[in-house]
């Protein structure tokens, strides 16, 4: 078998560019006019009720089995089938390659909003989309959508929303984001991500990509809301990330494992890290980690030092950073644990990346 690389070596493949995309975009069309004849042949499939003939249980089954396509894709087949033969300006431009596959379901979805009105728009619509990109083809189809059938624009707007997601899981050693949001808290989203990782507020040493950035920017702002939002009280306390460590590892020394509540154990040096800034509870415990005396709940930084603090450093403390306060924790130069006094000669504000970094003895703070 000649495999598509031997195939491709032996074509004799234009010279210059221009042409080269030109034979891709001859292509294109190739396969959009193939795209409209398997639509044809998947609708007088279904006419003909093939799927009995052949021993299935229905249309979508035949097409997974013989197609080797998920039941999701084989119900779109059916769907796009059985609309454009309702829509000959769309089959046509298919049949000629001047819109594609991608386009001629977009169609398809609007059609369905407002049928007999669209079929009297069906030519406009189609030669006003056939040269724009994808996303203004969706936009166009939107606009046209909402002019044309506002309640039901209003409908599909609501059953959009109904179907945001967000799943929260512990995989292994990361925790895993999964989600989608309707356009409207999409856009919330994205702007207040963007809001923290604009490139122009950066650091210049900063080697992050836009991915480690926008999970930091995730991170920070649900950190910002659990340090000053009104969030609703979880079993009568304020909700506030619980980290269960021994005085051993606070002091650097072997102990216990450092833990998390849900996402289980961390570093001791991480565990640090957060102790600079925390309220730290005291828990005896006896064998088996039986508790036998809880102390007061004390904050390791009183608010007269922190507000000092915030004063002076005014954010982030490292050259270059221009983390605002309020995004920024106390860092002990010395660890407490360590003896290092709660003082403002012992005290810097660090971003969380440049406090991380300092943990991890990648970086010491620099005041200026």
């Amino acid at each position: 078998m000649v495999s598509l690389m031997d195939r491709a070596a032996q074509v004799d493949l234009p010279a210059y560019t221009d042409d080269l995309l030109g034979l891709l975009m001859e292509r294109r069309r190739a396969i959009a006019a193939a795209e409209a004849e398997c639509a044809l042949i998947v609708a007088e499939l279904v006419d003909r009720q093939a799927h009995l003939e052949l021993g299935f249980r229905s249309s979508v089954s035949l097409l997974m089995d013989r197609l080797g396509v998920s039941p999701g894709v084989a119900r779109g087949m059916i769907r796009l089938a059985a609309a454009l033969r309702e829509m000959p300006c769309t089959l046509a431009a298919l049949e000629v390659g001047s819109i594609d596959l991608g386009r001629a379901r977009v169609l398809v979805a609007a059609r369905e909003s407002a049928p007999e009105l669209f079929a009297a728009h069906e030519g406009a619509l189609v030669d006003t989309i056939a040269g724009l990109p994808m996303s203004d083809t969706a936009r166009v189809l939107d606009y046209w959508v909402q002019q044309a059938a506002p309640e039901q624009a209003e409908r599909d707007a609501a059953a959009v929303h109904e179907r945001r997601r967000l799943f929260v899981s512990v995989v292994g050693e990361m925790v895993h984001l999964d989600g989608r949001l309707d356009p409207v808290s999409g856009q919330v989203v994205i702007t207040a991500l963007g809001a923290l990782t604009d490139p122009g507020n950066l650091d210049p040493a900063d080697t992050r990509s836009p991915a480690q950035r926008r999970a930091d920017a995730l991170t920070e702002l649900c950190r910002d809301r659990l340090d000053h939002g009104d969030l609703p009280a979880q079993r009568s306390e304020r909700p506030h990330v619980v980290v269960h460590v021994s005085v051993e590892a606070l002091e650097g020394r072997a102990g216990r494992p450092c833990e998390l509540d849900d996402t289980g154990v961390i570093t001791p040096e991480q565990a640090r890290m957060l102790a600079c800034d925390a309220k730290v509870t005291r828990v005896i415990t006896g064998p088996g980690s039986q508790p036998l005396d809880v102390g007061r709940t004390t904050r390791v930084i009183p608010p007269g030092i922190r507000l000092a603090l915030m004063v002076r450093d005014g954010g982030c403390d490292v050259t270059g950073c221009r983390a605002p306060r309020r995004w920024s924790d106390a860092h002990h130069v010395v660890h407490w644990a360590d003896g290092g006094a709660t003082a403002l000669d012992n005290l810097v504000l660090l971003c969380r990346r440049h406090h991380r970094m300092a943990h991890e003895g990648r970086g010491s703070p620099r005041r200026e």
